[in-house]
């Protein structure tokens, strides 16, 4: 009998327990692991610790059971008010802290008793780490492709201003339009967005507005000039002026678009029509005011507010005997926009209001 053996059968404490020779990760990696990098990298490190134990069934589940908790737990992030998300990635650090002590607390402590190494804290940190960086660049990448899919690519114009097209949109148009904004002065290298579309509705120009400007008229009627300016660069009218907020939320919108009686024309603006748009310019040739001069009106509904606009040399909106004119006139051609009262405005040259009267 070997001398091993003797003291084995004298001092069976005596014989040597064989030393593990891998590592197992503590509840504190699991949680640290969870803390930087989400339940999956928590529960991969327990996952492994099973796989080691050769506890391979139990492994597949853990793996399985903290993918779809944290799949679970970034729906609901997602969805609930902001702030609210911090609560809930808290409680899956105490909970992947809870499981790793309850599930696997007793097998770490006898392998370490009996000799075996802890995994490592800094891999678990690192771990996490590269996973959360991995994981929010996938969210960023499915953002940007979600919003490009939602807005279409883009044209540069400059550094800074964009324009997106969509639908049946070419990037020539794109361009042209970018082009149109720069010459009127709205694209000026400060970040500015415009979305081009078009579908089976037609052409849409939309533009990311300031909060409640929307519901500001001055604000809509500058909006509706440079959508007149624009729109043959779109491919021609009508189009349809939308104004957003920064979440691209439909605020307001508005038609616009042009009716030619020969060669002078009439801009129909909001909810006028463009048939509305004919006969006010058939009104306006019978009484004397079209004659094929390329002479511009505009005619603006909101809130079933109807207006006419006239664009004069400068001073003659304070001329009282002209202004008299033109509200005569406009009493002429009332019933071809819907009949009195309408209300008259007269502009300059660079289409600012100048003179503004009610016409009943």
């Amino acid at each position: 009998m070997s001398s091993i053996a003797s003291r084995a059968i004298s001092d069976p404490n005596s014989v040597p327990v064989p030393v593990s020779t891998y590592a197992l990760f503590d509840a504190n990696a699991v949680t640290l692991a969870t803390f930087l990098g989400t339940p999956v990298i928590g529960g991969g490190l327990m996952a492994l610790n099973y796989r080691r134990l050769g506890q391979t069934g139990r492994a597949a589940t853990t793996l399985l059971v903290t993918i779809a908790v944290t799949a679970l737990a970034i729906l609901i992030g997602w969805n609930i008010p902001q702030g609210g998300s911090f609560p809930v990635a808290l409680g899956l650090v105490f909970l992947m802290k809870f499981s790793a002590q309850r599930l696997q607390g007793a097998q770490v402590k006898r392998h370490v008793e009996q000799g075996g190494k802890l995994g490592s804290k800094g891999l678990s940190a690192g771990l996490g780490l590269a996973f959360s960086i991995a994981l929010f660049a996938a969210i960023f990448e499915i953002v940007s492709l979600q919003e490009k899919a939602e807005t279409g690519p883009s044209i540069h114009m400059g550094s800074k201003d964009e324009v997106y097209y969509a639908g049946s949109a070419t990037k020539g148009q794109a361009q042209a339009v970018g082009n149109a904004l720069k010459e009127s002065g709205y694209f000026s290298d400060k970040g500015a967005d415009v979305f081009l579309a078009k579908n089976a509705d037609g052409t849409s120009l939309s533009f990311i507005v300031k909060p409640d400007s929307w519901n500001d008229p001055a604000t809509i009627a500058a909006f509706e000039v440079i959508g007149q300016q624009t729109a043959p660069s779109a491919g021609g009218f009508p189009i349809q002026l939308r104004l957003m907020d920064k979440e691209r939320q439909v605020k307001a919108q508005s038609t616009v678009g042009r009716a030619n009686v020969g060669n002078d024309h009439v801009y129909y603006f909001g909810t006028a029509t463009e048939d509305e748009a004919q006969k006010l310019g058939v009104a306006l040739k019978t009484n004397g005011f079209f004659q094929g001069k390329g002479v511009d009106v505009f005619l603006t509904k909101h809130n079933d507010r109807a207006t006419l606009s006239f664009v004069v040399s400068d001073g003659v909106w304070n001329d009282a005997a002209t202004v008299s004119e033109f509200a005569g006139l406009v009493r002429k051609v009332a019933p071809s926009v819907g009949g009195l009262p309408l209300r008259l405005r007269l502009l300059n040259t660079t289409l600012e209001t100048k003179k503004e009267q009610a016409v009943s």
